[in-house]
């Protein structure tokens, strides 16, 4: 269907040519059959020039097309190649990220061996290079015991939950080493601790935790799960000057897990460390670690020197907490009864420090801590440490709380 503008511009041409003629006719320029035959040329002439006026037009409008695209694939070939550029520079980075995994895979191999190295043989030269000091029959039998144990890497990780309150749900979780011995039997605790200290292995036995600790997080981390652990490490590897700086090159490797894992001394330990401590403990800091203050005794707390030094976490007992409000103790640096019992909690918060009230065992306990508004709790009746079933990593469907799968 023609446009009104093409039958306008049609009408325009009739009316100049019919113009044209009538002019021709009226002067006696020529006759009337010459005159409206130059009518005709008029108007033919006319539209020849309409047309080629409007294929100009269409020509450039055209062109100026043809530009736009050749712009238009100019800037997505731009877009493709920078696109590309991108792919390359991704593809460049998961080959670091490989290598730097497969690095770190190797390190921590190199770790096991050295420790295995370092461990020996009953008898032989201990980590430092001096020969081992003959002990008591029954302590240099547990020695023996402790020093074979790391040396056969029978080292297991035990791990119990740190929970919330009141909803008791799983928000961290605390390490304990424990060693087997030939024949599969757990050491105690105290013995092997005692046994280590005095062999001077503690630095081995913080090493093969935070190494658990390590690969159960990589584990879940790989999972795009997040959990915390809570890894003790002691007064004497923060102070040992030969194992320290191992031990930090194998957190600088591993500093990505800064979020998820925090390092746990006592108390005791904290307020004896000397400078070479508190210094590694800084430069474990500055790679994004936090600290947990535990085996908490006395409740007279320097908040802001535990702020200042990274402690993000006290762990308290609750039979001690409880006996402290009791007895009316100053607690922190405040009086007697100057701390509301529910602005307990808000008191360490105010330092950036989470209070967390451990060894908990009974319900009334529980009743008790709630009305201090504390956030976390630990304890036997939350859940007894349990050694960690290396193959198995799931979350309870349930809750949908990350929750390590243990055996009973």
């Amino acid at each position: 269907m023609p446009r009104a503008s093409d039958i306008l511009i049609l009408l325009t041409y009739i009316t100049i040519a019919a113009v044209a003629a009538i002019g021709f006719e009226f002067f006696g320029l020529m006759p009337t059959l010459n005159a409206w035959m130059m009518g005709a040329i008029v108007f033919i002439v006319a539209g020849m020039a309409h047309s080629a006026a409007t294929r100009s037009h269409e020509r450039r409008a055209l062109e100026d097309e043809i530009h736009e695209l050749k712009a238009a694939n100019l800037a997505l070939a731009e877009e493709f190649e920078a696109a590309q550029s991108r792919i390359d520079e991704i593809a460049d980075e998961l080959r670091a990220e490989s290598v730097e995994r497969d690095n770190a895979l190797v390190q921590e191999v190199k770790v096991l061996e050295d420790l295995v190295r370092r461990v020996g043989p009953a008898g032989a030269e201990d980590f430092n290079g001096s020969a081992a000091v003959p002990q008591a029959s029954t302590a240099h039998t547990d020695i023996d015991t402790v020093r074979e144990a790391l040396a056969a890497n029978r080292v297991d990780l035990y791990l119990q939950p740190v929970v919330t309150l009141p909803q008791r749900r799983t928000a961290f979780y605390e390490s304990y080493t424990r060693l087997r011995d030939a024949t599969g039997r757990v050491l105690a605790p105290s013995a092997f601790m005692a046994a280590a200290e005095e062999a001077g292995l503690m630095a081995e036995v913080d090493n093969l935790l935070l190494f658990r600790c390590v690969q159960i997080v990589r584990r879940l981390t790989g999972q795009d799960r997040k959990v915390a652990i809570f890894c003790n490490v002691s007064l004497n590897s923060l102070s040992d000057e030969t194992f320290f700086p191992e031990f930090l090159d194998f957190i600088r490797q591993n500093k990505d897990l800064s979020g998820s894992l925090i390092f746990e001394i006592s108390q005791q330990a904290f307020e004896e460390r000397d400078a070479i401590a508190a210094r590694n403990m800084a430069r474990m800091a500055d790679f994004g670690f936090r600290f947990s203050i535990d085996q908490i005794a006395h409740v007279e707390l320097d908040l802001t020197e535990m702020e200042r030094a990274g402690v993000r976490f006290a762990k308290i007992g609750g039979a001690r907490l409880l006996d402290a409000i009791d007895n009316y103790e100053s607690i922190a640096g405040y009086e007697a009864g100057a701390i509301a019992t529910e602005d307990l909690a808000g008191l360490f918060g105010r330092h950036g420090i989470e209070l967390i009230v451990d060894k908990i065992e009974d319900e009334s306990t529980v009743v008790e801590v709630l009305e201090m508004d504390v956030a976390y709790g630990q304890g036997h009746l939350f859940g007894e440490p349990r050694p960690v079933r290396d193959d198995v990593l799931e979350t309870t469907p349930e809750s949908g709380s990350n929750v390590i799968q243990m055996t009973a």
